[in-house]
């Protein structure tokens, strides 16, 4: 009779125990499941936003009438590329001397060309690939900035060549005694969407992918 006592307080204690046990378990499996899921949506989206798209796509895309598309040419976009990419992070951008020069550029039908980060010390008529002007960013959802394109924008004033210049086989955009022009110098202007492809071609001003739906203004 005892013997039944001791069994059936044990057995009790036991299941209790058990109960407890797999409640506790159970809120940490739940806990560790739910870190997981937000992590994972928060890695996901990070990604579609941050991670560059391939140039070599991009060059396949920019084949066609009028867009050069050259072995010389494509060694160059690749170079400005591979000078260009720390500035993923718009942060190394500013600490290089790159500043906020326009608000978010935007064209209803054309597109887009996001925010301009132009580094002041570079304007002096002077053409490197691998150190363009300026920087073209476009606005993230998640509050970050991609970084999209570049721009490569030379004085005429001090342009010493009696031919407009040329970033590989591409003869830059003049805008001289122009009412488009946007600066308040004459200049020749060219885009490179080296960050992100564009459907209307390398070096076209604006780009239908690029959007300011997002735009905030930029810190200083």
């Amino acid at each position: 009779m005892q013997g039944k006592l001791l069994f059936s307080l044990f057995k009790s204690f036991f299941f209790n125990t058990m109960l407890k046990l797999s409640k506790y378990v159970f809120k940490r499996l739940f806990s560790v499941l739910l870190f997981l899921i937000v992590f994972l949506f928060l890695g996901c989206d990070s990604q579609t936003q941050d991670t560059p798209e391939p140039l070599t796509a991009q060059l396949k895309a920019n084949v066609g009438p009028n867009r050069p598309n050259s072995t010389l040419h494509n060694k160059v976009l690749a170079d400005i590329r591979s000078a260009t990419a720390r500035y993923q992070r718009i942060e190394q951008a500013m600490a290089d001397g790159y500043v906020p020069a326009s608000p978010c550029v935007s064209h209803p039908v054309l597109g887009g060309m996001g925010f301009h980060y132009v580094k002041p010390s570079l304007l002096d008529g002077e053409l490197n690939h691998r150190q363009p002007e300026a920087l073209l960013y476009e606005p993230q959802k998640n509050g970050r900035m991609q970084l999209v394109g570049v721009e490569f924008i030379i004085r005429a004033d001090v342009w010493e060549q009696a031919a407009p210049p040329m970033l590989g086989d591409q003869v830059f955009d003049a805008y001289i005694d122009s009412p488009d022009n946007p600066l308040e110098f004459d200049n020749y202007q060219l885009h490179a969407w080296v960050w992100k492809h564009n459907p209307s071609g390398m070096h076209f001003p604006f780009n239908p992918t690029v959007s300011c739906e997002f735009a905030v203004e930029p810190a200083e």
